[in-house]
């Protein structure tokens, strides 16, 4: 072809090329600049940076620089032709419309069944979309590589006691990634191996270059010092010889919630409030049990009682005469930074305090189990409320117990008609 008359023809279709460039039909190169090219009836001259010209055409009407295959995904594709069979859909033909940048699809019977705008062309990429819908098909001519778009784990939070061990398994996405293979680590290889107590994290992540990965908690301690009563405890080793158990009434876990209880009563109720409490005339100051002040006893009632009775402990009641509901002193002993260390942090999923002891390292497991007041159970996974067998002597409708959240931790008071856990101990 002549440059004159390559000129030629840019000039005849001046008018044309204004409609086509107007509509936003533009073909690139590979280095992503717009190739210059000039339409005419039957084909499309494209031009390079020294001078020299491509031809392709003439169509019939097929465009020969749209036809082959182009993959939208590993599994997705289509084919353009160059005689003008497609498989976009069963059957058809495609007629690429070069001034108006549309490919329209027919059906069979050679129906026009749908129009495709061209967005943008170069030699490995064609955009395009269905005419009028803001949703775009990036195609390329290169096979797309399928990477891992989600890892899955097992677990993702586990306790295990030294030495015990438990497998750890990954599920890849999706099933046919090119390269699902997958690499494991761990922040602390002691820990992972329950060779020592504490707590790591073990990464497992892809190795294809999606920056895909997925984490697992590994909790490793000593959370069974002993069995009382087929109820296992914990010796840690305080100054008052106090056994605690490993988890709470009601439940076979350390991560669980367990039973709630109001303060003096043995058995759970829907609602807890002062209208429901067994120890008062229907106020919080009408005591009929438990009153060391006229002001607050039912009609002047005092009994003095100060700690709760055999019959009246939960732990008791629950678990039989060798357990009991922990006093205040045994709280406070619990607590005290001397002889313990606490930790929040989670146990199988589930928030809440891990209590260690300074002497031999044991451990207990308190999950923050919220506590229920009317019909609500509130604050499950954010505080831990847990009672004790002693009575505030200062406001008769107070009892003392356990109290903690993510940044702190101590002995409190609360409402007597609030549903609490309760953990048991024992002395032996």
């Amino acid at each position: 072809m002549k440059r004159n008359s390559i000129l030629a023809a840019l000039l005849l279709l001046f008018a044309g090329l204004q409609t086509a460039w107007a509509q936003g039909f533009r073909v690139y190169k590979s280095d992503g600049t717009i190739m210059q090219f000039s339409m005419r009836t039957d084909s499309i001259v494209f031009y390079d940076d020294i001078g020299t010209d491509v031809d392709f055409g003439p169509f019939t009407p097929v465009n020969q620089c749209i036809a082959g295959t182009w993959y939208k995904s590993k599994s997705e594709s289509v084919t353009f032709r160059e005689d003008g069979a497609t498989d976009y859909m069963a059957g058809a033909t495609y007629e690429f419309m070069p001034y108006q940048g549309t490919i329209v699809v027919n059906n069979a019977s050679g129906v026009p069944m749908n129009i495709l705008k061209v967005h943008k062309l170069t030699d490995e990429m064609l955009v395009l979309s269905t005419l009028g819908s803001s949703t775009f098909d990036v195609l390329t001519r290169t096979k797309p590589v399928q990477l891992v778009t989600s890892i899955t784990l097992s677990e993702t939070y586990i306790s295990l006691q030294p030495d015990e061990t438990k497998r750890l398994t990954a599920t890849v996405m999706p099933a046919d990634a090119d390269n699902p293979a997958v690499t494991w680590t761990s922040s602390n290889e002691a820990v992972a191996t329950a060779n020592a107590e504490g707590t790591c994290t073990i990464t497992c992540a892809a190795t294809d270059g999606s920056g895909v990965k997925a984490e697992c908690q590994v909790t490793v301690w000593n959370d069974n010092s002993g069995t009382i009563d087929g109820r296992d405890y914990v010796d840690l080793a305080l100054p008052s010889g106090t056994l605690w158990a490993t988890c709470n009434v009601g439940a076979s876990k350390p991560e669980e919630c367990g039973d709630y209880f109001a303060w003096g009563e043995t058995t759970t109720k829907r609602t807890y409030d002062w209208s429901t409490y067994k120890w008062c005339n229907g106020s919080s100051t009408t005591m009929t049990k438990y009153c060391t002040q006229s002001d607050y006893g039912y009609n002047g009632f005092t009994d003095n009682l100060t700690e709760l009775q055999p019959e009246d402990d939960a732990a008791t009641v629950n678990w039989g005469s060798g357990w009991k509901m922990p006093s205040s002193d045994q709280i406070q002993e619990l607590c005290n930074s001397s002889y313990t260390m606490w930790e929040y942090t989670q146990l199988n999923g589930v928030y809440g305090r891990k209590v260690t002891s300074k002497s031999n390292g044991n451990s207990i497991f308190l999950p923050a189990a919220g506590d229920p007041w009317d019909d609500d159970l509130g604050d499950v996974g954010s505080y831990g409320y847990y009672w004790s067998s002693s009575l505030n002597t200062n406001n008769d409708n107070l009892a003392y117990g356990l109290y903690f959240y993510s940044g702190y931790w101590y002995w409190s008071d609360d409402y007597r008609g609030r549903g609490r856990s309760v953990r048991a101990v024992r002395v032996p």
